[in-house]
């Protein structure tokens, strides 16, 4: 595909609910940025290729908080335009407020959850198993290890926890009427000012219980940002690692070779972990985080963003970049210096739960590959549905044999 850069192209171009990349996003490389209309929102242009992505990302001269004075380029109706999202927010203010749950989702913290988390994976394959051979792997351990994990270390009884997933469910899905998107905003934005208020009450050790210490005895947080990064973490925390983790077992059962390699050297599951991250596409195109640029931007071929104007950063397309990961479309657990991908941003704005993610699809896996090495899928892999309602690409069902 080649589009003049004056050219506004609608898009997303082609649009795919399972884990391809259409050539077509891939051509887009070979020409830099291009403009683009999203369904919603001002024109904005659109990153491809790497190095593209990786400045959009990290570069401090693209950020966050220009775009709550514009109508944000996105996939659907609801703009969320709130200055108080950790999401919208530049440094040094972001950096103020993140500061304050990193050390919760640090990388040596993370660690010390390994037994507990293993433990949690564990539980749920024994019903994964109970169940018989053609159970379904999605709702019984890809959506219930990463839903556990987090209400259980933000302190949310286990017994709300199917109801968070429906709110949050509700708050994203693409086919949520605005009406009942907006109501489930206000009905969890409720019930974490319940939570927060039951700690000021009883304080526990959960991290809930230490953010609103910060806010109330060391004043670190305003309310509004006490509520809003809460808010953050439960709607950011769980949906891409079950996605993920879905999406891990999937292509793993549809190449099989590569399941073969990792049963025959565990030693070679850190890179293969890399290597899945990199190649699965996450999200749907169109639906990754919105960067303005703060003053003009010269990105690959020449082209300019201009200063104030917003770039969307497809990591997707970027970590299949020839340039850099060579045979980038195809799964390699070998690479020789791989670079590091992009599914998890870059930059101020990378994903404070990576680590988090990373240690449950590792520990999901390593007991899958310990307990169920004959795992096979149930159906044919072109039967596997795949969600039309979520940002994510994410399949509905994936029923397993063994």
């Amino acid at each position: 595909m080649t589009a003049d850069v004056g050219e506004i192209v609608q898009y997303p171009i082609v649009r795919r609910s399972d884990l391809t990349v259409d050539a077509l996003y891939r051509e887009l490389q070979q020409q830099g940025p291009i403009r683009v209309q999203l369904p919603f929102g001002e024109p904005c242009w659109l990153a491809t290729r790497y190095d593209d992505v990786k400045t959009a990302y990290g570069d401090r001269r693209f950020g966050k908080e220009l775009g709550l004075t514009h109508d944000i380029p996105r996939m659907h109706e609801l703009n969320i335009d709130d200055p108080d999202l950790l999401v919208n927010m530049d440094p040094p203010r972001q950096t103020r407020v993140r500061r304050l749950a990193l050390a919760a989702f640090a990388a040596p913290q993370i660690k010390t959850m390994h037994d507990w988390v293993s433990g949690v994976v564990d539980e749920y394959l024994d019903q994964l198993l109970d169940q018989g051979p053609a159970a379904d792997f999605i709702e019984t351990v890809a959506w219930t290890v990463p839903l556990t994990v987090l209400t259980s270390i933000l302190g949310v009884p286990r017994a709300d926890a199917s109801s968070f997933r429906r709110w949050v469910d509700e708050m994203v899905g693409a086919d949520t009427e605005l009406d009942d998107r907006m109501r489930a905003v206000d009905t969890m934005t409720e019930y974490v000012r319940g939570l927060i208020a039951e700690r000021r009450a009883h304080e526990t050790d959960d991290l809930l219980s230490l953010l609103v210490h910060a806010r109330d005895d060391d004043d670190r947080l305003s309310e509004d940002e006490l509520v809003s990064l809460s808010m953050t973490l439960f709607l950011g925390g769980f949906e891409t690692t079950a996605a993920q983790l879905g999406s891990t077992v999937y292509t793993l059962m549809t190449h099989r070779h590569l399941w073969r390699e990792l049963l025959d050297d565990p030693a070679l599951q850190p890179a293969a972990l890399e290597e899945l991250w990199r190649w699965i596409p996450s999200f749907r195109f169109g639906s990754t985080m919105v960067r303005w640029a703060n003053e003009d931007v010269e990105l690959s071929g020449g082209v300019v963003i201009p200063a104030g104007e917003a770039i969307v950063a497809e990591h997707t397309v970027a970590n299949r970049d020839e340039s850099v990961f060579p045979r980038g479309s195809e799964l390699d657990f070998h690479r020789v210096d791989p670079q590091p991908h992009l599914s998890l941003a870059w930059g101020v704005h990378r994903c404070l739960g990576a680590h988090l993610a990373h240690l449950e699809v590792e520990t999901a896996l390593d007991r899958l590959l310990a307990r169920v090495p004959n795992l096979e899928l149930a159906i044919a892999p072109e039967d596997v549905k795949w969600s039309e309602s979520t940002f994510l690409r994410s399949a509905v069902e994936l029923p397993l044999t063994w």
